[in-house]
């Protein structure tokens, strides 16, 4: 017999869970940001922790809305359970009141799950709404004498590949309904503050791990209205709660030493901050509630089934990222497996081409990027009305043809990122990326599409390279192969030849599977200009992709200024960059030695050398030295400031 009570519609994917107390203004827009998801099959299960600011009352009604409301204030953790008690979807989502979701959130943390079945919970990436260049946390690593922190927060933001984490933020993340039972929920004595940590350890207890992906990105205000009495309170308590219930018996004696001197140091820092009492009261409260805490203690790891081992080398045990709280992610090992390939016949090829102040050779580029490619996205960067009003009559002529005319300089990086979002959207299944002056040879696409076709482990490969050429003669046709991380090699690519194992390839003439992108990250718009593509070419490599060189296809490009200088009678050929370039390229170089440096030891030490070939060059052959050499000198040390 059927129950009347039940709702008539279908179950729906997703459940977003809210939990709403005192939020004020930020409930309206997190719930406008819910109504922009390009993912439709969801509903939001709010729960009004017994709010006084009128903010839910004040709520537009929405057909996937559901309000219900608590007569007594139960706490983030207790209030999440009860809404996912209420709740239909087969992933339950939690998503706080002042965070707000960029439109393809839900859909991306959707997509993860699906690529990735062991893993209990998705989470996002957090960006500080004050601030969107800053990171508001990304993953949540959990040291190994029990402090947990948000990745990375207010640290410079930077895209991120998909990733595993030790435990995802609460503030806006998905968790198998299923995993979610199972472990109990969220610990209700927690109130709020460390529950996300509690309930990210019984999960890697229980055998699930977790993920982090990149296009599931969130803006979060933060616990800006919580007292910074009832914060010191609630995270120190329940933080030696979460240490003690969760811990593997060999890993808390192990660490005890360490975790008590911490302790200790901490109220000690405390009491000369005038805070030491109330850090020392909720000390004293964790210990009045160990014989609960204990109790959960047992049950919890009567019911393990990770291994130590395994659960170890999910902890981080660097001091240094401890203090730093820094971003500890790891790579996914068969990553590249999780991606769907993309139809053999190519019939999906968008094009993104950026140009800034472009001289007719753009044109050129225009035909013959039209010619191969299904459509056409062509990014301006501000060269002014009269090339940008040419540049649209252009393309009212041809309907496969896009722009997006900027009317400023936004760099390289953020011009390419608005094409590929536009490729994206017109369902690309390859993205060849162009320079305004990089002209593809005739058949270039499908000779890097018939090459790939014929790899047998293609799904590895994320991107193919063409043959460079240029008029001058000074590009020799090689590709930087690396097989480990430590060797390198300069590997010729001629005609015939398929070469694997690229370390990088320049962005113009890169044929990338857009699907990809989904799991990699975007480019990089903190760099503007230069070492965009070597950035993101070592986030692939460090992903598992691979990069490889198609000698049969051919790209016309120039790289830099070149000209020719003379020095004790020796004519030279060099390709150079003005000081303003100098200045971002030594910036952005010691930018990737930092963060992608050890996955290919042996490019760290080619780049090192190419690095001091540049300041070399500037003394030896170049005009206006003290300028390119102070620049230079600016630009490494802003990269080692970052």
């Amino acid at each position: 017999m059927t129950d009347p009570t039940a709702p008539s519609d279908p179950a729906p994917a997703v459940s977003v869970l809210i939990v709403a107390w005192q939020s004020g203004r930020h409930l309206a827009r997190c719930l406008e940001a819910l109504d922009r998801q390009t993912w439709r099959d969801f509903e939001v299960v709010l729960l009004d922790n017994a709010s006084t600011d009128g903010a839910v009352d004040a709520l537009a009604p929405r057909p996937w809305l559901r309000i219900e409301r608590s007569a007594t204030n139960l706490g983030f953790a207790a209030g999440n359970n009860r809404a996912a008690a209420l709740a239909r979807g087969k992933y339950l989502v939690t998503l706080n009141p002042d965070a707000f979701a960029e439109p393809g959130w839900l859909a991306a943390l959707v997509a993860a799950a699906g690529r990735h079945p062991e893993a209990g919970s998705v989470g996002s990436v957090q960006l500080l709404d004050a601030d969107p260049g800053l990171f508001d946390g990304v993953g949540d690593p959990l040291h190994a004498t029990g402090a947990a922190w948000r990745g990375g927060r207010l640290q410079p933001a930077r895209p991120v590949a998909e990733s595993a984490t030790f435990g995802v933020c609460a503030a806006a993340a998905l968790y198998r309904r299923d995993a979610f039972q199972a472990a109990g929920g969220f610990c209700e004595r927690f109130f709020c503050f460390y529950e996300d940590v509690d309930l990210a350890v019984r999960l890697r207890l229980a055998g699930w791990s977790a993920v982090v992906t990149p296009d599931a990105v969130v803006r979060h205000v933060g616990s800006a209205s919580a007292p910074s009495a009832f914060v010191l309170r609630h995270a120190t308590r329940n933080r030696v709660w979460a240490w003690l219930r969760g811990m593997p018996g060999p890993l808390l004696a192990a660490t005890l030493p360490a975790t008590a001197a911490i302790w200790a140091a901490g109220v000690l820092v405390d009491l000369v901050r005038g805070r030491g009492t109330a850090r020392a009261a909720a000390f004293a409260e964790a210990a009045r509630g160990l014989g609960p805490t204990l109790a959960e203690r047992r049950a919890i790891q009567s019911s393990r089934r990770a291994t130590v081992g395994a659960f170890a080398r999910a902890l981080t045990w660097s001091p240094l990222r401890y203090l730093r709280r820094a971003v500890d992610l790891r790579p996914i090992p068969d990553l590249p497996a999780r991606v769907a390939e993309p139809p053999g016949d190519g019939a999906g090829v968008v094009a993104v081409i950026v140009s800034y102040r472009p001289d007719r050779t753009l044109d050129r580029v225009l035909d013959a990027a039209l010619a191969q490619a299904g459509r056409v996205v062509l990014v301006d960067n501000g060269s002014g009305a009269a090339v940008q009003d040419r540049l649209a009559a252009r393309a009212r002529d041809d309907d496969r043809l896009t722009l997006i005319a900027n009317p400023d300089n936004v760099g390289l990086a953020t011009a390419q990122n608005q094409g590929l979002a536009a490729a994206l959207a017109a369902g690309a299944d390859w993205i060849l990326l162009l320079d305004d002056d990089s002209v593809p040879g005739d058949g270039m696409v499908a000779a890097m599409l018939a090459a790939w076709r014929e790899l047998p482990d293609r799904r590895r490969v994320a991107l193919l390279t063409p043959r460079l050429t240029d008029p001058e003669g000074t590009l020799r046709p090689r590709l930087l192969t690396a097989r480990g991380r430590f060797d390198l090699a300069r590997t010729p690519l001629v005609p015939g030849a398929v070469v694997r194992d690229g370390v990088f390839a320049i962005a113009s003439g890169s044929l990338l599977r857009a699907r990809v992108l989904e799991v990699a990250g975007r480019m990089d718009e903190r760099f503007f200009i230069d070492y965009v593509d070597v950035e993101f070419s070592l986030r692939l490599r460090r992903a598992g992709f691979e990069i490889v060189g198609v000698g049969d296809a051919v790209l016309q490009h120039r790289l830099g200024e070149v000209r020719t200088a003379r020095l004790l009678g020796r004519e030279k050929t060099l390709s150079t960059h003005e000081a303003w370039r100098r200045r971002l390229i030594h910036r952005n170089r010691v930018r990737v030695w930092r963060r992608h440096g050890t996955a290919c030891l042996g490019w760290l030490a080619f780049d090192l050398a190419a690095a001091l070939y540049d300041v070399w060059k500037a003394i030896a052959w170049e005009d206006d030295k003290a300028a390119k050499l102070a620049a230079i000198l600016k630009g490494q040390l802003e990269g080692w400031r970052d």
